[in-house]
């Protein structure tokens, strides 16, 4: 596990004083090889609370003026409350999807602030990661359950209407507490077809030996190699790779944008439907803190 420290840089190519401070105060965080520098890192041990300096909560069903049901059909609201987000006294951060009594259900998101945008400029190279579990509840009690740790670019603030063109990366998702994981791009300038094959997106899929332990999921932009390209980790093992070849003149929608990062723990939708061939949650969907994602850090590292 890192140690306990909150850091940041401000985005690759865009001096700040988050930039000035944080090179004076990365001691003791561990950079991953290939890496040199702290773009963005929270453990969630700067109090009782969310750091509101990096992150804001989305509450309600959508965003202001953005497509009902956040666009993907998901029935939850999303809420501010500790009984769905709250930071455990192991100091990491938990999203917990409730039903709400009333046939409803509410859970959480957050989003990285305008601010810690991050991107990576030709030659550079960028590592987005992650270290979470999922709740160890069976099948059958997490139906319509799909949490996600995954990019926005920095473009939809505000617009809401142009997804996919903004470029999204699921760095994690999955659905139902099954042991299989969802790494995917989404891009380009229509929301059916073109070269991510939207709405599915460009996407690899992979069975794993479960997401109640410990595991870290990351993706990497690396544009100092001769062909640029993207790969997404499991426990630094890599698992998807998309070259710039791959997507011809679409890549640079990609490539050059600045992103924002997102955790969240939805309730059905078009996700989750599609993946159980029935509408979601059901009936013996229970949710709670088994069916909970917990995160011990969030980082961003450049080079």
């Amino acid at each position: 596990m890192l140690t306990r420290r909150l850091l940041a840089l401000a985005a690759l190519s865009t001096p700040s004083v988050h930039a000035n401070a944080a090179a004076t105060a990365n001691a003791g965080v561990r950079i991953p090889a290939g890496f040199d520098r702290v773009l963005f890192y929270d453990d969630f041990s700067s109090g009782s609370t969310l750091d509101l300096s990096k992150w804001t909560y989305d509450t309600g069903t959508q965003y202001p003026g953005g497509p009902a049901k956040w666009g993907t059909g998901e029935v939850q609201t999303y809420t501010s409350s500790p009984d769905n987000i709250h930071i455990t006294p192991d100091q990491t951060l938990r999203i917990v999807p409730l039903p709400d009594g009333r046939g409803g259900w509410t859970s959480a998101r957050i989003e990285t602030v305008a601010g810690w945008d991050v991107g990576a400029a030709v030659g550079q190279k960028i590592r987005i990661e992650a270290r979470i579990r999922l709740g160890p509840a069976p099948r059958g009690d997490q139906m319509g359950i799909w949490p996600a740790f995954w990019t926005l670019g920095s473009a939809y603030r505000g617009h809401y209407q142009n997804w996919p063109s903004v470029g999204e990366v699921d760095i994690l998702e999955t659905a139902h507490g099954v042991s299989r994981l969802w790494q995917t791009l989404h891009c380009g300038p229509t929301a059916k077809g073109g070269p991510c094959n939207e709405p599915g997106g460009r996407s690899k899929q992979a069975d794993e030996h479960g997401f109640k332990n410990w595991n870290v999921f990351a993706w990497e932009m690396d544009r100092r190699r001769p062909e640029e390209r993207m790969t997404w980790f499991v426990n630094d093992q890599p698992r998807f790779v998309l070259k710039q070849s791959d997507m011809g003149k679409y890549w640079g929608s990609v490539a050059n944008t600045k992103m924002f990062l997102l955790l969240n723990v939805a309730v059905g939708g078009a996700f989750p439907d599609g993946i159980a061939g029935f509408r979601t949650p059901t009936n013996e969907t229970i949710g709670g803190l088994d069916a909970a994602m917990e995160v011990d850090y969030v980082a961003v590292y450049g080079v």
